[in-house]
């Protein structure tokens, strides 16, 4: 898996016709996991685990290895609002998108907030709930894409998705030029439909290691005062605001490596987290789920 790169567009003619179905019944909360690798987990993955201790839940897992935010939202209108084999206007069932937020379009952060949206806005239009998770810690020292100043760029965009997912950014910070995408006019505050019903920050949670060894603060300093670019975006600050802001950022630089995944919940990388990160995720998620899903948390 590639971690900046968007994968490209799956047209949705590619993806077979949707033949699933609801089994249970007595099931009456019906949650479709929409994710790329993290939820196609082939282990005991964090819905799993959360299947397993709530009782009230029916969980069809439609991730899928590779896809971003775009295909994360062409997957869920074409196997789930086209299926017609799912009837989402029947009240004797609540329903629920799963959405877990991943890596595979980390590096375009407004685009990835953009689609996330629609996601959430077509299944708030069909009378559906979404529950989404941040994207998970991630990154690791030595590797020359997270050296100097890249790691915290990382760590940027990555908040910047995590900030939408928990409501805590303006539309205009949360998608840049998207923004202009909006149903609504003017550079007003989010709408009801564009607000995800539960948002679960993983990114500062238990999986981060946030006891690792700091960088160097000074050596982050004298790589900002290096920088071309950030020299030019703060050129127009005065003598103690352009200090305060090479402070601060330098600080931000040198936390970088205590916003990587705790080396022992991490499976076969520095991205995805094995079957105890899993637990992990959703000892993080269960306390935040509604009572009508049944959960018993301390299962977990």
């Amino acid at each position: 898996m590639t971690a900046l790169a968007a994968t490209p567009p799956l047209p949705e003619s590619e993806e077979p016709a949707p033949t699933w179905r609801w089994k249970q019944a007595d099931k009456p909360v019906k949650i479709t996991v929409i994710a790329g690798s993290v939820g196609a987990f082939s282990g005991q993955s964090f819905h799993k685990r959360l299947g397993g201790v709530c009782e009230n839940v029916e969980i069809r897992n439609l991730s899928k290895t590779g896809i971003g935010a775009l295909q994360m939202k062409q997957r869920f209108r074409g196997q789930v609002l086209k299926n017609r084999n799912i009837k989402l206007s029947d009240e004797q069932f609540e329903h629920w998108a799963f959405v877990a937020t991943g890596l595979n379009s980390i590096g375009m952060p407004e685009m990835t907030n953009h689609y996330v949206k629609g996601l959430v806005e077509l299944a708030h239009s069909k009378g559906m709930k979404a529950l989404v998770l941040s994207p998970t810690p991630w990154g690791k020292d030595g590797l020359s894409k997270f050296k100097g100043l890249s790691g915290l760029a990382k760590a940027e965009a990555t908040r910047i998705v995590v900030d939408y997912v928990m409501g805590r950014n303006h539309p205009k910070d949360a998608l840049g030029r998207y923004a202009a995408k909006r149903s609504v006019e003017g550079d007003v505050d989010w709408v009801a439909s564009e607000i995800v019903d539960i948002g679960i920050d993983l990114y500062d949670s238990q999986l981060r290691d946030k006891d690792a060894e700091p960088r160097d603060v000074d050596a982050m300093r004298r790589l900002f005062e290096k920088d071309r670019a950030w020299k030019k975006a703060h050129a127009d600050l005065d003598p103690d605001a352009y200090e305060a802001a090479l402070a601060a950022d330098a600080q931000r630089a040198s936390e970088v490596p205590q916003w990587f995944m705790r080396p022992e919940l991490r499976g076969f990388d520095y991205i995805h987290p094995n079957s105890e990160g899993h637990r992990v995720i959703a000892q993080v998620t269960c306390p935040s789920l509604p009572e009508s899903w049944g959960c018993a948390c301390d299962e977990l």
